[in-house]
């Protein structure tokens, strides 16, 4: 077993143009030193402009698969992408959970695909107990409105926040755009934009959320992790014109 990196999980899609998914997260994972392991929640179909299906896989052979990799290797950080169920991601987190306490979970609850698909009908029941067992959550604006279920957004984040770490993505903001904030227990952090010549990425959540794990499984703090990310995605960002972003640590 190699030594050198650690090791993170990534609990995702499969995207075949690997712009976004499990191949997005490996990518990234591999650019910042870190070991990177992955299992498949739901085949897609897609590329950067068009999404045609996705094909759900069991939860009982993912946690078979999360279960043995666990078992296997020293994880110090998951992370989640698309999966069809709050139901589905709260028994992987409580496996996790269980099998190790001390290991950093990621959320990134994507609702939606870039090209507009919906991947699930369940909302993401954020209650205490689950959030607890949880590090971070990596919503965009649309993400966190669909979450609120119309409540006061401010209550929203402060109630979430007393649980959980909640990082913004500002990439959806009518102003200050590009800017994401960090919510702590205690404290706000916002981590401005400094590009001014973006181009929107397909995948680049993902990315986002990815490169947070990978600094979170280095063993740096949550608020270390995102602005260190924010500087990695902002490369990603402006890597190229098209919606397919190349990759440089």
């Amino acid at each position: 077993m190699q030594t050198e990196r650690p090791y993170a999980l990534t609990i995702a899609g499969f995207d075949p143009c690997s712009g976004a998914g499990l191949t997005a997260d490996i990518k990234t994972f591999e650019q910042l030193k870190v070991y990177g392991l992955a299992v498949c929640t739901g085949l897609t179909l897609q590329t950067e402009d068009e999404f045609v299906s996705v094909s759900w896989r069991d939860v009982k052979e993912v946690k078979k698969e999360v279960d043995f990799l666990l078992k296997k290797y020293p994880v110090k950080a998951v992370k989640f992408g698309i999966v069809p169920s709050f139901t589905f991601l709260e028994e992987l987190v409580n496996l996790i959970n269980d099998l190790n306490s001390d290991i950093k979970i990621v959320i990134d609850p994507i609702s939606k695909a870039s090209t507009g698909f919906s991947f699930n009908k369940n909302d993401l029941l954020l209650k205490n107990g689950f959030l607890e067992k949880i590090t971070l959550l990596t919503p965009n604006i649309p993400e966190l409105e669909l979450m609120s279920r119309g409540e006061n957004e401010n209550l929203f984040i402060n109630e979430i926040s007393s649980y959980s770490n909640l990082l913004v993505k500002g990439g959806h903001k009518s102003v200050n755009v590009g800017t994401d904030v960090l919510y702590q227990k205690n404290s706000t952090s916002e981590f401005p934009s400094d590009i001014l010549n973006a181009t929107p990425k397909h995948g680049s959540g993902c990315v986002l959320s990815a490169a947070i794990t990978a600094h979170l499984a280095m063993g740096k703090n949550v608020k270390q992790s995102c602005s260190d990310s924010k500087k990695y995605i902002e490369k990603f960002l402006i890597s190229n014109k098209s919606l397919l972003g190349f990759h440089a640590s």
